[in-house]
Formats: structure tokens, sequence, C-alpha cells
């Protein structure tokens, strides 16, 4: 454990060296991620001028959700997200076979190595939406300590299904090496979590199963932002610990079984 966390260090370190060797470029990328959110916030006030709810969610709720979602993707591209999408560019270049021969876990190497700070500026504008949110909470309403540390706890699981999802995808880089557009499609569909699950219902209740169950994006921002207003606490942690698992097992047995049948580039 420790040699892992000097290693985890020295990432870091090695992220904010760089960091402070192109500042401008550093500052450039932080306002530029702070400043999509913003004007993404500005636009779903535009929207609660014209209603009073979307599907049953009013505008402190939206916010918070907008924020939570954001958060996930703020602080999931700052540690792995940008780690993953270089997968294929190891196995193209030959890369993946000196990190399978490091003195360490490889999908910890390849999850972890670069720490992108300037995504820093997204989580920014998540705090920024989740405080508005609270603060324009309406008379009467509150959020108890027992509520928030649920949020918590179903953040920390949201982030590690994230991982996991992503981690299955891009697994597939070991024998598809051209998986960039399927990124950029993954990010369209992740970007579903960014509104309540609950708008699907005009399509009745298979939508929501599949959001829940199948692909389960609603753990990423809805079902935390239920909990944190007075949803049952039990069954969301039960179960996001259950999907989480789940998925982080699978993506744990795919890389192995990925990186016992990778052929080395040279060969």
């Amino acid at each position: 454990m420790k040699r892992y966390l000097r290693l985890i260090a020295a990432f870091w370190s090695n992220s904010l060296r760089q960091a402070v060797e192109f500042k401008t470029n550093f500052w450039v990328n932080v306002l530029t991620n702070f400043g999509f959110l913003i004007s993404l916030a500005v636009f779903l006030e535009i929207i609660f001028r014209n209603t009073a709810s979307v599907a049953g969610w009013r505008k402190p709720e939206m916010f918070i959700l907008f924020g939570t979602y954001s958060m996930l993707r703020g602080l999931s591209d700052t540690l792995f997200y940008k780690n993953l999408s270089q997968m294929p560019n190891y196995i193209r270049k030959g890369e993946m076979d000196f990190i399978l021969t490091k003195p360490v876990n490889s999908q910890f190497y390849v999850s972890l190595r670069y720490i992108q700070l300037e995504e820093l500026g997204q989580s920014l504008g998540a705090v920024c939406a989740i405080v508005y949110g609270c603060m324009t909470l309406p008379n009467g309403l509150h959020l108890s300590f027992e509520h928030v540390i649920v949020y918590i706890l179903l953040g920390i699981f949201s982030m590690a299904l994230f991982y996991s999802l992503n981690m299955l995808l891009m697994t597939l880089s070991f024998w598809f090496v051209r998986l960039d557009n399927l990124m950029v499609l993954a990010d369209t569909v992740y970007g579903i979590s960014r509104n309540p699950i609950d708008i699907w219902g005009v399509f009745g209740p298979l939508p929501k199963i599949i959001f829940t169950y199948v692909l389960p994006l609603a753990f990423f921002a809805t079902i935390p932002v239920k909990a944190l207003f007075g949803a049952p606490a039990a069954p969301a942690l039960l179960t996001s610990a259950a999907v989480t698992t789940v998925f982080f097992v699978a993506s744990v047995a795919f890389w192995q079984f990925a990186a016992r049948s990778y052929s080395s580039a040279s060969s």
C-alpha cells in the first residue's frame, strides 16, 4: 500500500511541475472549463424563468443535479478519464509492452499515471452550481446532515462506477485500437446524466430501468440528489454499492483477460 501511495504522490508531483512550467496554458484551460459550466448554468437559469419545474424537479434541485454531474466529471477528468482515453495510443505506439512488464499493477498505472489539474476548473464550477442550488432552496426545505452524508457516499460510488464503465470501454482497445469516435459517443451518452432520469418517464418505465440497471446513468447524479432531498437512503446505498461492485469487478476481470490476450506490438 505504501508503495502505491508513493507512486500516486510522484504522479501528482510530476503533474504539478508540468502545470507550473506551462502556467498560461494551465490557467487558460481552467478558465475555459469553468466558463463552459457557467454558460450551461445560464441556460438552465433561462429555462426556469419560463417554468416552475421539469419532470417534477424544481430549480434548486436541478442546479444541484447539474453541479453533481459536473463534479463527477471534473474529478474523474482530473484523476483518470484522460488516462484511459490514451490507452489506444499506448497500444499503437508499443508503450503497453513496457506498462505490462512494470513491477506494478498495470491497471493502476494506466488509470492514474497523469493528473489533469486543469480540469479542476470544472470542479470549481460544479461547486458554484451546488452552492447556488442550496441558496435558492424554498423556505421550509432544509438538507439534513444525514442526507448530506448519504449524498457524499453515493457520489463516491458514482465516481467508482464511472471509472468502471470507462475502463470496460477502453479495454476494448486491445482489440480495436481506433476508439476515438466511441469515446465521443460515450461522452454524449454520459451527458444524459446532466438531466434527471425522470424526464424519460414519458416513454414508460423501460428507459428508467435501462438507465438504472443496464446503462446505470441514474447513479451518476439523479439518485444521489434524490437521496439528498430525502429519498430512502438504505435502498439507494445498497443498490448503488451492488451495481458499482458488479461493474468494478467486471472491469478488473476484463482488463486481466485483455492483458493476458495481448500480443506485443513488435510481434
